[in-house]
């Protein structure tokens, strides 16, 4: 990262930190406790709201698909057939990840991949009828999962959750440190 970067980021996370409330020795939890500067780092919430949802999705959808495999399934499920880099930006992965990702999933009949006609560097992958019935099958469990994740939180605030969590994804750092 890049000094003048470092340095609008620093600016940002203080200006964070002051907007929750913080004191000068750090933020004020609610009841006006002092937190500590575990409960300040916020990459462990991330971390653990991450091991939730593995948790739900292996419990409550499949221990063999996981959840950035059902996503793949989506978008060519939405879209129909996708060039691989388009796949790999809609899904937010890196090239070597997509790939043997797509390998594994040609391997258990979901999807299909080949070489367009016209450009043999570009490669193009489809959903076959078991990755659509594969989709099909995942699909209510899938959104149940969305559902149990945000059980704890009223729809408003739900909402919110995601819509931040967009925004973080759309910040200047993350298309800075983007997959591509």
């Amino acid at each position: 990262m890049r000094t003048k970067d470092y340095v609008r980021v620093h600016k940002n996370a203080i200006r964070i930190r002051n907007m929750w409330g913080a004191a000068p020795d750090g933020p004020v939890a609610k009841g006006g406790a002092s937190m500590s500067e575990a409960d300040q780092y916020l990459s462990l919430s991330v971390r653990r709201v991450l091991q939730l949802h593995t948790a739900l999705w292996t419990k409550h959808v499949s221990s063999d698909v996981s959840s950035v495999q059902y996503g793949v399934l989506l978008f060519l499920g939405e879209h129909g057939e996708l060039a691989q880099r388009e796949l790999m930006r809609l899904a937010q992965l890196d090239k070597s990840t997509l790939a043997e990702l797509l390998r594994r999933m040609q391997t258990n009949g979901s999807i299909t991949t080949s070489r367009d006609d016209d450009d043999k560097r570009r490669k193009t992958v489809v959903l076959t009828a078991d990755g659509r019935a594969l989709l099909d099958s995942l699909r209510p469990a899938a959104l149940a999962v969305n559902d149990l994740l945000t059980s704890g939180l009223e729809f408003d605030d739900a909402t919110a959750v995601d819509t931040l969590l967009k925004r973080l994804l759309d910040s200047p750092i993350a298309r800075e440190v983007a997959i591509s």
